[in-house]
């Protein structure tokens, strides 16, 4: 599905791809994201490392990339198959927002995974509460956000299922994966991706800092699958079901269950069962 069947941008004929650490960073044109970029063919996790980095003060806007993940994970600590030909990265951020808010970067970067994947590729990527990017329902992006004490500093790690051979995704007729490849019958070039990426979420991240909550919520909202809709939430107090409404100054989900009554989610697992 392409976005308003405007013609695809043209992807290349083949896998060859300006993914690297010099291509990324020569051509990127950002101010504080990609600064430094630290490229490793394998790690465990790139947030476990951004994090430790982040700790022993590096530059903000510190970008960890990895080839492969050996252990990826991702929210509630689920495992993220972090396969070759994905792009698995975090960059270390220091916000200065209040701790409540933190969850905001996240919704943020979400917002910059889908508009960087509309303008690389013409699909049509849309965003599920709370870092999901989904295209035609199926999860194409994982966004996993950690925070130091006072969330002096955020970790935002991103998980792109970019040219991940089908058979490596994850089977859940629940949440169903899918990668770009697949989508677009063709490799995309993840060089292209991540710099439009990287653009995307200094644009966010400035908006945020410079405009609070607003801006951010605004354009999380304008590409938002979730609201409007039937939604069963399973958080760790219970599931809540009903009908997603909006999200509050913080980031989090105001769901109205059918006695009326409007619970405020914080942190839980999204399932959408009907359109609304």
């Amino acid at each position: 599905m392409t976005d308003g069947g405007a013609p695809r941008p043209d992807l290349g004929t083949g896998p060859i791809e300006d993914y690297t650490r010099e291509g990324i960073a020569e051509n990127l044109g950002t101010r504080i994201i990609g600064r430094y970029i630290r490229w490793h063919e394998v790690l465990p996790s790139t947030s476990d490392l951004a994090m430790s980095l982040a700790e022993i003060q590096v530059p903000e806007g510190t970008i960890v990339v990895a080839e492969e993940q050996t252990a990826g994970r991702g929210r509630l600590g689920r495992p993220w198959a972090s396969p070759r030909g994905g792009v698995w990265l975090s960059v270390i951020l220091r916000p200065g927002l209040p701790p409540p808010r933190a969850p905001l970067v996240g919704l943020a970067a979400a917002v910059a995974a889908a508009r960087a994947i509309r303008t690389t590729t013409g699909l049509l990527a849309r965003v599920k509460w709370p870092n999901d990017v989904l295209v035609d329902g199926r999860k194409v992006v994982g966004i996993l956000l950690d925070a130091g004490p006072g969330a002096e500093w955020v970790v935002v790690g991103v998980g792109i299922n970019a040219n991940v051979p089908r058979s490596a995704l994850p089977a859940d007729a629940q949440s169903p994966a899918a990668s770009l490849q697949d989508l677009l019958g063709g490799p995309v070039d993840r060089g292209v991706l991540v710099r439009a990426l990287l653009r995307e979420l200094e644009r966010g991240y400035e908006e945020l800092r410079a405009g609070g909550a607003a801006s951010a919520l605004r354009r999380w909202r304008e590409m938002a699958d979730t609201l409007g809709r039937i939604v069963r939430v399973e958080t760790p107090a219970g599931a809540i079901e009903g009908m997603a409404l909006d999200v509050d100054d913080a980031g989090a989900l105001l769901v109205r269950r059918r006695d009326g009554e409007v619970h405020r989610v914080i942190a839980g697992d999204v399932k959408v069962r009907a359109v609304g």
